[in-house]
């Protein structure tokens, strides 16, 4: 594991076009995870779109941000579906933050589905607070987004939230440990 620290970038997400006497297969990618940190806070962006030759059918973006005292992110991973054309992106994230004042943590994630017609939005939010002087806070967060059926939480113990918009669905997973 190591820490990251970049600027913020988003990466815009494209697939090659499909042959015009066929329709257009639906393809998922990411941006890799991108993180920001400062002396207080630690903020984490991912960015997952799913095309349909250059038509963006599907985008979600999750952003996790924890405050406190000398939070940091200390691994980030990206991995898609191993089918042949990816349909959901996972990504996975470890921030932390040392013993000291209280704090604050949460996620905002948004879902977008565009049609013909119209763009339909979700969007959801989980926050934690934490409050132990002595103890390091972890937060591990998965984020799964894409246009298959997504991978169900295996461990219903562990903090979930999810959206969907059109046939485009997301899921975020937060387990947070306080460790003495």
């Amino acid at each position: 594991m190591r820490s990251v620290v970049a600027a913020l970038l988003l990466v815009a997400v494209t697939s090659s076009g499909a042959a015009a006497s066929e329709a257009p297969a639906a393809r998922c990618a990411a941006a890799r995870p991108v993180v920001s940190s400062t002396e207080t806070a630690v903020e984490a962006r991912v960015l997952t779109g799913c095309t349909a030759g250059e038509l963006v059918v599907f985008r979600a973006a999750l952003t996790f941000r924890a405050h406190g005292t000398a939070c940091t992110a200390i691994s980030q991973e990206l991995e898609a579906d191993p089918a042949t054309e990816p349909q959901w992106i996972r990504a996975r994230l470890e921030l932390s933050c040392a013993p000291g004042e209280k704090g604050h943590a949460g996620s905002q994630a948004t879902v977008e589905m565009y049609d013909q017609r119209n763009t339909r939005v979700a969007s959801y939010v989980l926050s934690d607070s934490y409050a132990e002087k002595a103890a390091s806070h972890l937060w591990t967060v998965e984020f799964v987004a894409g246009l298959s059926d997504l991978p169900a939480p295996p461990d219903p113990a562990v903090r979930t939230s999810s959206a969907s918009a059109g046939q485009g669905s997301s899921l975020t997973r937060i387990d947070h440990q306080a460790r003495s």
